[in-house]
């Protein structure tokens, strides 16, 4: 997203001001340390590491506007702005005449989907900014969010009227078409946007959206690495890559972004994103090697990522090994998870007996530790136990209520049960609690074999859900 360039320069000077004056704090000295690790990363082009400099920035010194609008620009670069918001809320708090500072809160409103937000800063914006185009996007966006898309439709049409290849503008305008079931225009649309304007990362986006949901992976492929270029630091962008190269058999090119994305000290989440994807979409055993060769150089925390991995894919022997050192027993606070992932590669290793005891031990000192009720559920299926399984698998569905795989090993222990009801329930509410998954879609269709009206009905409800996703987040 286009985003202003806030003056952090004047706010150095202030501080080399400030440390001129005697008795100088040690906030003052925290935030000069900070300024100097953020320069550093900035001038690396080391996106993590100045978002870190900049938070700690603002710990040291929060009633600056500009090192909170430095730190929003950042974190709306990579991809947070949720974050974003946050921070440019506080810099507007600390220089409510600042117009640039509303609009970028309106972008970001209207960004997360939050268009009350977004029509408050709109009418702040007016106040400050006479004929603002925002303020008209706001009322554009509104009318789509209220599905009324002619009327979103002639908004923009105005605005591109004024200034054609406008990239706010044009978002909105193929958004409008899309839910007037005109896809193929918003797609001439923004197709002729990019050739005129290949800069304009928004645009980019709405068109690996739109062919995402045609399962048009070559050319998801070929959008998001363009996108990859204009903004290397957008992870769900880089997330998607991955998926739509590996969809579409660009090996090569998949392997080029995961790695990428997985350095050593790459946040566990991440990590965990990627080596997913992975497991969904590329049955190559060259994944293991990489997985190996990436683990060995990894940090603690993703290193045990690796070892799940390992294990869920067929190499539970690599994961043991990847683990052993740190799974000491008795079990505590700092070795429970990897004593968790030792005992699930235990057990895919046939060690049935030994896993139990390993994961017995986790689950007595961490009862909500995700990694061993997973794993002591698929024992229990596989041992027969299926009410225990079950209690399991719901105590690890209420730890992590979105995650569709575990939604879905609630079902598998329901059926293992007999019980074929809670089985096609459970199914349905991970169907309405997590839309647009194809996994749990794939899985509530197999329970309507032979019942063509139902799976005529399933399958309208699914393509409703995607065509949602593609309208969340408005811009």
């Amino acid at each position: 997203m286009p985003l202003p360039t806030h003056p952090i320069l004047r706010a150095v000077a202030w501080l080399s001001v400030a440390f001129l004056i005697p008795g100088c704090s040690s906030s003052d000295s925290r935030a000069e340390a900070a300024l100097g690790e953020y320069q550093t990363a900035a001038a690396a082009n080391d996106m993590w590491g100045a978002r870190n400099a900049l938070l700690k920035l603002v710990r040291a010194k929060d009633d600056v506007a500009d090192y909170w609008a430095e730190l929003g620009k950042v974190q709306a670069a990579m991809g947070s702005y949720g974050d974003a918001y946050y921070a440019f809320t506080r810099a507007y708090e600390l220089d409510r005449s600042n117009p640039g500072l509303v609009r970028v809160l309106t972008e970001l409103a209207l960004r997360s989907g939050d268009i009350g937000s977004a029509q408050a800063h709109a009418q702040e914006l007016e106040v400050l900014n006479p004929g603002d185009p925002w303020v008209k996007l706001v009322k554009g966006w509104a009318a789509f969010s209220e599905s009324r898309f002619d009327q979103s439709l002639a908004v923009s049409d105005q605005l591109l009227a004024a200034t054609p290849f406008d990239p706010s503008a044009t978002i909105l305008k193929a958004r409008a078409l899309t839910g007037l079931n005109r896809e193929d225009e918003a797609l001439d649309l923004l197709t002729k946007q990019v050739q005129a304007q290949p800069s304009d990362a928004g645009s980019f986006m709405l068109l690996a959206k739109i062919y995402q949901r045609r399962t048009d992976w070559p050319k998801v492929a070929e959008i998001t690495r363009r996108i990859a270029q204009l903004a290397p630091q957008d992870q769900q962008n880089m997330l998607l890559l991955v998926e739509a190269a590996l969809r579409s058999g660009n090996v090569r090119l998949a392997r080029e972004a995961s790695f990428k994305l997985l350095q050593p000290q790459a946040d566990p989440t991440l990590v965990r994103s990627v080596l997913d994807r992975w497991t969904d979409f590329w049955p190559s055993p060259q994944r293991i090697e990489d997985a190996k060769r990436l683990a060995a150089g990894a940090g603690p925390e993703q290193r045990l990522i690796y070892a799940g991995f390992l294990t869920r894919i067929g190499s539970p022997a690599d994961a043991v090994r990847l683990v052993n050192s740190a799974a000491t027993l008795p079990v505590n606070a700092g070795n429970a998870e990897a004593n968790a992932v030792l005992g699930d590669a235990l057990l895919r290793g046939g060690k049935l007996a030994v896993a139990k005891s390993r994961l017995d031990a986790v689950i007595a000192f961490d009862p909500g530790n995700s990694t061993a009720l997973r794993a002591r559920a698929e024992l229990e299926i596989r041992t027969r136990q299926a009410n225990a399984a079950i209690e399991d698998a719901q105590k690890l569905v209420a730890v992590l209520p979105t995650s569709a795989p575990d939604r879905l090993l609630l079902a598998r222990a329901y059926s293992a049960a007999g019980n074929r009801a809670w089985t096609e329930r459970t199914l349905w509410a991970a169907f309405q609690d997590i839309p647009g998954d194809e996994h749990i879609y794939a899985a509530l269709r197999s329970t309507r074999n032979g019942n063509v009206e139902a799976m005529n009905q399933l399958q309208a409800e699914f393509e409703r859900q995607r065509s949602a996703n593609l309208r969340r987040g408005l811009l």
